[in-house]
């Protein structure tokens, strides 16, 4: 073997092992998997600290995580799959209670499950005399004839549930 041959067997070798890192990290956690009545399917990994329950399977999911911090805050994540007949993405965003009462602070998008969706962020909002709740990340996407919202609404600030948000969302996904 000459040394062009064990070059590239040394990249190939590396290669394979930050495939298999990248895979562990993105595999890691718990799976969560809940199929509706016509066999369509959520799935997606989520962290320590957290646990789910469905309230409808494959169209209502709810998962919670206490604070780790000493404060009473606890943060909610919840899935909704709804079947379009009709509805817009533009219907079921204006129609979200967190962006009617609460107010839009950034607004992106990204891919969920291979197709772009809106993210959104908002402070939630008590009212005048109470102020901010707390922050809430909307998800919206369309996907085979469903709209996928993901809400996580937490008592304090997004930004220490990155690392969660990021874990979830970037396992999702929906199967027929």
């Amino acid at each position: 073997m000459n040394l062009d041959n064990r070059f590239l067997v040394i990249i190939i070798v590396v290669f394979i092992i930050l495939l298999a890192v990248v895979f562990s990290v993105m595999a890691s956690g718990t799976h969560y998997s809940s199929k509706n009545n016509d066999g369509k399917e959520i799935s997606f990994n989520y962290p320590n600290g957290w646990s789910f329950s469905e309230r409808t399977p494959g169209e209502l999911i709810q998962g919670e995580k206490n604070s780790t911090d000493n404060s009473t805050n606890r943060s909610v994540v919840t899935i909704n799959k709804i079947s379009l007949n009709g509805t817009s993405l533009d219907q079921i965003k204006n129609n979200n209670i967190y962006v009617k009462t609460g107010r839009i602070f950034n607004e992106t998008n990204r891919t969920m499950d291979g197709v772009q969706a809106s993210v959104i962020d908002i402070e939630e909002m008590a009212g005048p005399e109470r102020g901010k709740l707390g922050e809430v990340k909307l998800i919206l996407f369309s996907k085979d004839n469903y709209i996928i919202t993901i809400s996580f609404v937490t008592g304090g600030s997004l930004e220490n549930l990155k690392g969660d948000i990021d874990h979830i969302l970037n396992s999702f996904q929906t199967q027929n």
